[in-house]
């Protein structure tokens, strides 16, 4: 059975780690992403193996989306799961502008419903497909700073609920993780110098279950 899994913001982070573990357990690969540099690093990190396909895709461009499927039409496979992880996180404020909340949606939100909308015709057949969302523990639990990210994730957690109901019936399983601050680009933190960022990490750690 050829299995498939296309990963959104596969370039980095979460999305290049979710990559290695499908590689890992035999399934062919297609990262998407903005960076082509980004996704040949993460094919390099996958390995040999199953087939690795690439495509530089903004999802936030209904265009672009289209080519993007036109590729993966081409392709064959039994199981599909799509894996909506791309995303950005501006930090923000009550007076920030509307392009801050416009971004997070594009992205967040709206590239994930455009995306799977567009892929679902291609899980009408085969056996144990699924879409993966994934949100944040913001969605859940907003924080003062993150106001436009935090309700971007929120509509995610709504809608995966939805989805997961209206194509329950079909066989087509539709989850979302909820990933609490995470170590990955999308963080300023991230690229901090080593001891400035020993300092925010402590910080950061009262903030999660397990310190």
């Amino acid at each position: 059975m050829q299995k498939l899994a296309i990963i959104t913001g596969a370039g980095s982070g979460i999305g290049r780690a979710t990559a290695v573990l499908f590689h890992q357990h035999q399934w062919e690969v297609f990262l998407v992403g903005r960076n082509i540099d980004h996704l040949q690093e993460t094919q390099k990190v996958c390995g040999t193996g199953t087939a690795i396909h690439y495509k530089t895709c903004d999802i936030s461009k209904e265009s672009e989306i289209r080519s993007l499927v036109t590729v993966v039409e081409r392709l064959k496979f039994d199981t599909l799961c799509l894996v909506n992880n791309a995303g950005v996180y501006k930090a923000d404020s009550p007076e920030s502008d509307f392009e801050t909340w416009r971004e997070h949606f594009a992205i967040n939100f709206f590239g994930a419903v455009q995306l799977t909308q567009a892929l679902l015709p291609l899980m009408t057949h085969g056996k144990n497909n699924s879409i993966v969302n994934v949100s944040s523990t913001l969605g859940l639990k907003p924080i003062a700073q993150a106001s436009a990210y935090s309700a971007s994730k929120a509509a995610m957690n709504s809608w995966t609920q939805s989805l997961a109901l209206a194509l329950g019936n079909q066989g087509i399983r539709v989850n979302a993780v909820c990933p609490g601050f995470v170590d990955t680009p999308i963080h300023d933190f991230h690229s901090q110098p080593p001891h400035q960022k020993s300092e925010t990490l402590k910080k950061l750690g009262p903030m999660q279950p397990l310190g």
